[in-house]
């Protein structure tokens, strides 16, 4: 059970990245491709573990890895063009809910991972518990190409995934996660072929804020240190386990996390609280948690 292990610990990074970047964030970025093309250039930091066993595979080994870093570039893009709608709230569960069922039938398609009765029923609870803790009650009228920027996210992650399980299987983590990271940084050199995004890519390298408060940076440092942990360690939790749907499917623990993090910090940083915490809101968590640690507790009796 490494990879479970692994893969909690990966959720609970990620929770504290996206708390860290809640409290930080001040402004909207206008072009959903300045957010893809910054976190995919990133991507190239994957380069430190040449060292730790990278090997060259063949040319149609090493291109299926690079389209599927492409793809999780576009899938970025995608997602955040969704998100840009200022629907959030509507967004992250539907994505959230969705993701794991289709990476489940990718991989049943093309990896031939099968679950067994007992497993696809924790996995469906778990499921069902992300959906009802990040759902937030937003009665206004959802733009529809929000949703439909939504489902193209979430089909390219599912697929972006799958192939990085296969690509795994093929050359193993070290050189599969170079050559995936690869891609996706190719992906956001795709970005720059529009005038617009490398116009608001410069403008937002000119304005970065450099010059906020030493701790705002060093929270800032933190944050992208956890959230760049947390996606070697999902991979990793991919690359080691059997199931790339199961990995998926337990983001609900960073929903798990983020309520206790955020409920934690919320009496002295009211403004992490997205949500008043009524008592039917607190309800709902709760029953949420309680669906997501039994959906664990099923897979793993």
């Amino acid at each position: 059970m490494t990879w479970l292990i692994i893969t909690v610990i990966a959720y609970l990074l990620n929770a504290l990245a996206v708390t860290i970047d809640k409290f930080l964030l001040s402004k909207k970025i206008s072009n959903p491709a300045v957010y893809a093309f910054f976190i995919a250039t990133l991507s190239l930091l994957a380069l430190v573990f040449l060292p730790f066993g990278f090997k060259f595979y063949s040319i149609i080994q090493i291109l299926i890895a690079i389209t599927a870093g492409i793809i999780f570039t576009f899938s970025l893009l995608f997602m955040f063009k969704a998100l840009g709608q200022n629907e959030a709230s509507r967004i992250t569960p539907f994505i959230g809910g969705l993701q794991p069922i289709f990476v489940f039938v990718l991989a049943l398609i093309f990896l031939q991972e099968i679950l067994s009765a007992q497993v696809l029923m924790g996995f469906l609870v778990i499921i069902s518990g992300t959906v009802i803790i990040s759902w937030q009650a937003n009665f206004k009228k959802v733009q529809r190409n929000a949703y439909f920027f939504a489902l193209i996210s979430t089909a390219l992650f599912a697929i972006s995934y799958t192939m990085n399980k296969y690509v795994f299987i093929e050359q193993g983590f070290v050189s599969g996660f170079i050559w995936t990271r690869i891609g996706a940084f190719l992906g956001a050199l795709l970005l720059l072929l529009g005038a617009k995004n490398r116009i608001d890519i410069k403008q937002e390298i000119k304005s970065a804020g450099w010059r906020t408060k030493k701790t705002s940076q060093q929270l800032f440092l933190l944050g992208q240190t956890a959230g760049a942990l947390s996606f070697i360690l999902i991979n990793y939790a991919i690359a080691i386990s059997h199931s790339v749907a199961l990995v998926n499917a337990l983001q609900g623990l960073q929903y798990v996390f983020l309520l206790i993090i955020i409920f934690s910090l919320s009496w002295k940083f009211p403004q992490l609280l997205e949500e008043k915490m009524t008592p039917p809101i607190l309800a709902k968590k709760i029953i949420a948690t309680a669906l997501i640690i039994g959906g664990l507790f099923i897979l793993f009796i």
